[in-house]
C-alpha cells in the first residue's frame, strides 16, 4: 500500500511537471516604485490576450522582471535577458530599425495621447492669463527619459527637462525644477498619490494633444509569443473585452477632469506620418466621451 502511495505521488508530479513544462513563460515589466500603477492595465491585457488565445496555443504562465525604467526595458528586450518579455512602448520607428518586433493594435486606445498636467499652485494664476500655444512653450517641462514625449515636445518647441528617474519627476515638479509635468487623461487618478502629497496641483484649462500609440514590442526570438498576444488582442477587441478591461482601468481618471470644457492644443508628433494603422483601431475621444474607428 505504501509502495502504491509513493508511485502515485511519483505520478502526480510528473504530470505537474508536464503541465508546467506545456506552459509558455511570459514576461512583464515590473513597475518602476512600489506606487507605480501605470503597468496594472498592460498586465490584465497581457492576461486577458494570453487567456483569448488559450485554447489555441495552451496554458502560460506570467512572471514579473526586475524593476527597471523605460530605457533599460527596450534594452533587455533588445538583449533578449527575459522569455517572452513583452513590453508596452510608444511608438519609436528606431525600435524597428533596431530590429525588435511591433505588435499592430494601439493598446491604449489613443487615449494616453491627451496630456494635462500637474504643476506648483504658485503658478497656476500665471498660467490662467494664457491664451496661445506659443506662450506655454516658455515654461520647462519634465519628462522621463527614453519616453517618445521628449521627442514630441522639443520638435514642437517646447523646453523639456530629461529626468532619469520616474519617482522623482514629482518633488522636482513641487520645487520648481520644471514648470509642468504632463500626464496622459488615463494616468492621473493612479498618479494622485504620488502628487497629491507633494503639494502638486492639476492645471485646471488646457489640454495637450499629439498622436501618441503604444504598442506591444517583442524580441525577434520571440516572433510567436507576439503573434499570440496580438491574435488574443483582435479576439477581446471583437468580444467587447478589451472595451471592458479600458474601462475598468482608464475611465476613473477622467472623471473631474472637465476635458470636454478644456482648451485643446494639438501638437504635432514627426514618427507618425509613416505609420500604417491596425484596421478598425478603436480610439478614444475624450470630447464627446465616445469610441470610434480611427479614420486611415
Amino acid at each position: 500500500m505504501r509502495g502504491w502511495r509513493w508511485t502515485g505521488l511519483g505520478v502526480l508530479l510528473l504530470t505537474v511537471q508536464s503541465v508546467m513544462a506545456a506552459s509558455t513563460v511570459f514576461t512583464y515589466r515590473a513597475a518602476e516604485t512600489a506606487l507605480d500603477s501605470r503597468n496594472h492595465y498592460d498586465i490584465a491585457l497581457l492576461q486577458l490576450a494570453l487567456d483569448e488565445t488559450r485554447h489555441a496555443y495552451g496554458d502560460y504562465q506570467l512572471q514579473v522582471s526586475p524593476s527597471m525604467n523605460a530605457t533599460r526595458s527596450m534594452q533587455e528586450l533588445e538583449k533578449g535577458s527575459y522569455p517572452n518579455f513583452i513590453v508596452k512602448q510608444s511608438y519609436n520607428p528606431d525600435f524597428e530599425r533596431r530590429g525588435m518586433l511591433r505588435g499592430g493594435y494601439d493598446v491604449d486606445l489613443g487615449v494616453i495621447g491627451y496630456r494635462v498636467c500637474f504643476t506648483r499652485p504658485a503658478l497656476l494664476p500665471e498660467l490662467a492669463r494664457l491664451t496661445s500655444l506659443e506662450e506655454w512653450k516658455h515654461y520647462v517641462y519634465g519628462q522621463g527619459s527614453g519616453w517618445m514625449d521628449v521627442e514630441i515636445l522639443k520638435y514642437n518647441g517646447f523646453q523639456v527637462m530629461e529626468v532619469p528617474l520616474y519617482k522623482n519627476l514629482f518633488p522636482m515638479a513641487a520645487k520648481g525644477r520644471f514648470d509642468l509635468f504632463c500626464r496622459g487623461i488615463n494616468e492621473i487618478s493612479a498618479e494622485w498619490s504620488e502628487a497629491q502629497p507633494q503639494g502638486l496641483v492639476l492645471e485646471p484649462n488646457v489640454m495637450l494633444y499629439y498622436d501618441l500609440p503604444r504598442f506591444f514590442y517583442a524580441n525577434p526570438r520571440d516572433a510567436k509569443a507576439l503573434r499570440r498576444v496580438e491574435e488574443g488582442i483582435r479576439l477581446a477587441v471583437a468580444d467587447g473585452s478589451l472595451l471592458a478591461l479600458w474601462k475598468q482601468y482608464y475611465l476613473p481618471s477622467l472623471a473631474g477632469l472637465g476635458t470636454e470644457k478644456r482648451r485643446l492644443f494639438r501638437l504635432v508628433n514627426p514618427v507618425v506620418g509613416s505609420l500604417q494603422w491596425a484596421d478598425k483601431q478603436l480610439v478614444f475621444d475624450p470630447l464627446s466621451g465616445s469610441f470610434h474607428d480611427r479614420e486611415p
